[in-house]
């Protein structure tokens, strides 16, 4: 691994700083002269002006919609580097083109290794893969990078397979697993059925990804609270996406998603585009630092998140992200009621018995935002639902009986690699 790219624990904010503006002037004339895109972005902006980690409140942004429309012209170096490509998941829009090069694929693995460190992942641990690795996916890619540059054991058993997640644990002593965490109730389930006590097996932590596992306070949300009933592993949260190709992820439960410094540059704003300060909320923006093919400047990722800055372990100051809340462009606005799709996903979940169920956001004939859920539940269920969600999100949603089927085809899109759980159809999204 490249020493610039090895995580260092508590530097001093003074170093930090300095580090920082350092790259970021290296970032901006690479920019500058390799990019298409940012060669017009950044024309009419003085390199000198550039002189520390504060003067990128100056410099423009990059949004979705820019990667999309101008996708190509973002590549920095010569088709022929281009050794690995993935594309966005696709989340609130059309799935974007991420092209990677060697140097990249080093940095992937080099922050992973870093991340699952932090997490107290070492070469003793044997990592079950619960993701896929294919299908342009670069997270599952990162994980089984990093967990073998630490020198870990790895299980790619992909996602899904109960019976096969519990042969692979039994069989190859599985420490760790990296998975949604919504996946770790139905094993829990599948074990009940077979008789398989999970405080028994090897199992000592879970790194929960795509979904998160706290509340806006920071406290245990539902699903957490319904895994640890059953199953005390340590759960650890990671904050990631394939445009900032940087994960952040928790050193011990609830500390927050631990930022790389010499990896990125993240800001949290306001409505404003004003700094939001430390314990403040606002958007995530980043700066990825070392990104050879595809680099990119203040990128936009519409994640809306609390932000805190305290020691690593014992000394110096470090950047700490967290509660994720949900996505900029998914907030709803509900008689009244702000909600995230998060929260109402948390309220399912919190249910005694929870229903295979999708939730779905239209507009209504006024343009406001109507909130329904498609459940596989029978009738006579309906009305008890909507009470029990109405205590939690203070607003009744409705709630319409549909077969497990049919949820199915909704949650799993073509090629989809995730399930999801929320689909957005409204005709306009509050900014």
């Amino acid at each position: 691994m490249r020493e610039e790219l090895r995580f260092v624990a508590d530097e001093s904010p003074g170093r930090v700083a300095r580090i920082q503006g350092d790259l970021l002037r290296a970032h901006f004339a690479r920019l500058r002269d390799r990019s298409t895109y940012y060669a017009e972005a950044l024309s009419g902006i003085d390199p000198e002006s550039i002189r520390n980690v504060e003067d990128i409140l100056g410099l423009p942004f990059t949004t979705n919609a820019d990667l999309e429309s101008r996708n190509v012209d973002f590549l920095a170096v010569s088709r022929e580097r281009v050794i690995d490509h993935v594309t966005t998941s696709g989340t609130t829009g059309r799935p974007v083109a991420v092209m990677l090069s060697e140097a990249d694929l080093e940095r992937l693995t080099a922050n992973e290794a870093n991340s699952l460190r932090m997490a107290g992942v070492t070469a003793r641990d044997v990592v079950q893969l619960m993701t896929t690795i294919d299908r342009r996916f670069m997270a599952g890619l990162a994980y089984y990078l990093g967990a073998r540059a630490l020198g870990a054991g790895v299980v790619r058993v992909g996602p899904g397979a109960a019976s096969l997640q519990w042969d692979s644990i039994l069989r190859f002593g599985t420490t760790t697993l990296i998975t949604v965490p919504s996946f770790l109730v139905r094993l829990l389930e599948h074990a009940r059925q077979q008789g398989i006590d999970p405080a028994s097996t090897s199992v000592r932590k879970a790194v929960c990804i795509g979904e998160p596992i706290h509340d806006a306070e920071g406290r245990w949300n539902s699903l957490a609270q319904r895994i640890k009933a059953d199953w005390d592993i340590d759960l650890l949260g990671t904050y990631a996406s394939t445009e900032m190709a940087t994960a952040c992820t928790e050193r011990w439960e609830g500390s927050g998603h631990a930022v790389q410094p010499r990896l990125a540059l993240f800001e949290v704003l306001d409505e404003k585009d004003r700094p939001v300060p430390d314990g403040g909320t606002g958007e995530v923006v980043v700066t990825p630092f070392h990104v050879e093919a595809m680099p990119l400047l203040r990128y936009r990722t519409g994640d809306i998140c609390a932000w805190r800055s305290k020691p690593f372990s014992g000394e110096g100051q470090g950047m700490w992200l967290g509660p994720v809340l949900g996505r900029k462009q998914q907030r709803m606005k509900v008689k009244g009621t702000t909600l995230y799709p998060a929260q109402v996903i948390d309220g399912m979940a919190s249910l005694s018995t929870i229903p295979n169920f999708v939730v779905i956001c239209t507009s209504d004939e006024l343009g406001h935002d109507d909130l329904e859920i498609l459940a596989s539940v029978e009738d006579d269920e309906v009305e008890h639902l909507r009470n029990e969600l109405r205590d939690r999100l203070r607003v009744a949603p409705r709630i319409t009986p549909v077969a497990h089927a049919a949820i199915e085809a909704m949650k799993w899109p073509k090629d989809s690699r995730k399930p999801q759980l929320f689909i957005d159809r409204r005709t306009k999204h509050i900014g």
